[in-house]
């Protein structure tokens, strides 16, 4: 059975950027490597996860980064995936959820979700974002 895994952009950003010694890169390009070796295994990214990665990354040249996000699958964000996410966010405003408005972190939990894509993630935030989508 095959999995699609949308891989977030701080899992990517410690992968590629690795500072020596920060155990959360460490976890993060095990992780990645991991699921590069899976041949079951099918890694997306999104223009959004691309530019914040491309954004993040300092250690790895613009043309090194642009080569190895090419190797992903990369999905078109369609007008459901806004609105969809919108609407989370307002349904979390109004059930004094807080959610960081600057973050994109809900966004890319509606992308997998309406993409049928796992998201793989060292964000803390990912796994209450996911339980307000399973409650909606």
């Amino acid at each position: 059975m095959s999995r699609r895994v949308l891989l977030d952009a701080n899992l990517l950003i410690g992968a590629l950027d690795g500072e020596p010694g920060n155990a959360q890169h460490a976890q993060a390009r095990q992780r990645l490597e991991d699921l590069l070796q899976d041949p079951e295994v099918t890694l997306a990214i999104s223009p959004l996860i691309r530019y914040e990665v491309m954004r993040g990354v300092r250690r790895v040249s613009a043309d090194q980064l642009r080569e190895i996000l090419n190797d992903f699958h990369e999905f078109d964000v369609r007008a459901c995936d806004a609105e969809r996410a919108a609407q989370l966010f307002q349904q979390a405003r109004q059930q004094g959820r807080a959610l960081d408005k600057r973050s994109f972190d809900l966004f890319h939990c509606v992308c997998a979700e309406l993409n049928g894509l796992e998201l793989d993630s060292q964000d803390g935030d990912i796994p209450k974002i996911q339980e307000l989508i399973r409650a909606s």
